[in-house]
């Protein structure tokens, strides 16, 4: 095996992989990527067994050939390199010679054959969507899955395709972001409405291979597993088993007081009184009077904080507890300068929206005052 390639597009490929690769599980194949020729470049290949991926890149190959190389290794010499083609050749015992410049590496490396194979994905298409849309879809609702392991149903994003749009849902039990957003292309069969459980460590590394242009992701399940494609790039993961609770239930229909707010003014006022708050609860007390919005937290051992900011009301008084960290991790996505709470009483959960995206929402249960 014998390649040169532009550094850049080495760096790009070798660091995309970097959270799939496994550095401290029981097979040291794992902490390894796989490195194989094409006729007109590399493909580079990472999995943890649960997640897979491979990406191509653009490359000079004198001699076809592949082999794997330690990962965070390859990764830490490449980034310091200067940019100009690298070139590789694999020696005996999968030895391999690296040089760039004036810079020579040797690097130990497993035989290829060793590498455990992608799983077994379709190639044909369910839904197609723009990578824009996408990397937005995720962004905007990511922040939502439980971390709770022991909740299964709740450690990814529910994608629900319904004709030809696409809901992507997260939840934790405690709030829920829902997003909806137009297909490019849907190819099942009818319009009968699909679901699927996706793992959030799936959508982390796909946030990572969607670049900056424009293009066209296509999605598809083949038995366990679900991929994500994009020319001669793809990420296969392992589907979630479990069921995602019926999400639609615990969205508020009669939230009727709306208090508009200005993003960044309450982001700063709520990051400030949250200084205070429990550390474990994160609660703040959001007072809401005509015009007004006073943000409160009062701990008997830190001490207390209070905040007022002008918003736009003109309902009755209300106050309502909310986890001041799941309130800010929706106003860090949130694009437009006013953000809308939605609100009924101190029983029930804060709705926020905002005017010009009906299609988008988030949703924080109240907590007890």
């Amino acid at each position: 095996m014998e390649v040169r390639i532009g550094r850049d597009h080495f760096l790009s490929g070798v660091q995309k992989v970097q959270g799939i690769v496994e550095t401290k599980g029981a097979m040291p194949i794992l902490s390894h990527l796989l490195l194989s020729t094409e006729k007109d470049g590399i493909c580079i290949q990472a999995t943890d067994l649960e997640i897979g991926t491979r990406g191509f890149y653009p490359a000079n190959v004198v001699a076809k050939g592949s082999v794997a190389l330690n990962a965070r290794k390859l990764f830490d010499i490449v980034r310091e390199l200067p940019d100009q083609e690298i070139h590789m050749v694999r020696e005996d015992n999968d030895w391999v010679t690296l040089k760039c410049g004036k810079s020579k590496f040797r690097l130990p490396g497993l035989p290829a054959g060793d590498f455990p194979a992608l799983p077994e994905y379709s190639e044909v298409p369910i839904m197609e969507f723009s990578s824009v849309l996408l990397r937005e879809m995720i962004r905007k609702t990511i922040f939502a899955v439980s971390p709770d392991e022991t909740r299964q149903a709740l450690n990814g994003l529910l994608l629900e395709k319904e004709n030809d749009r696409a809901n992507l849902v997260g939840t934790d039990g405690h709030r829920l972001a829902l997003i909806n957003r137009p297909l490019l292309k849907s190819n099942a069969d009818g319009d009968e409405p699909l679901s699927y459980l996706l793992p959030r460590k799936a959508l982390t590394e796909l946030l990572k291979l969607i670049d900056a242009d424009d293009q066209a992701f296509q999605f598809s399940a083949k038995n366990n597993h679900l991929a994500f494609i994009q020319g001669r790039q793809v990420i296969v993961s392992r589907k979630i088993d479990g069921k995602f609770p019926n999400y639609k239930q615990v969205i508020p229909s009669d939230n009727k007081l709306q208090v508009s707010a200005n993003r960044d003014d309450l982001i700063h006022a709520l990051k400030r009184v949250a200084l205070l708050a429990d550390e474990k609860s994160k609660m703040v007390r959001f007072e809401i009077q005509k015009g007004l919005l006073t943000l409160v937290s009062d701990t008997t051992e830190l001490g207390a904080a209070r905040e007022e900011m002008t918003v736009n009301y003109d309902g009755e008084d209300v106050v309502v507890g909310l986890n001041a960290r799941y309130v800010l991790d929706v106003l860090s996505v949130v694009d437009d300068e006013e953000v809308i709470l939605n609100l009924k009483d101190q029983n029930h959960s804060c709705m926020i929206t905002v005017a010009s995206d009906t299609d988008y929402l988030s949703i924080v249960m109240p907590m007890r005052l």
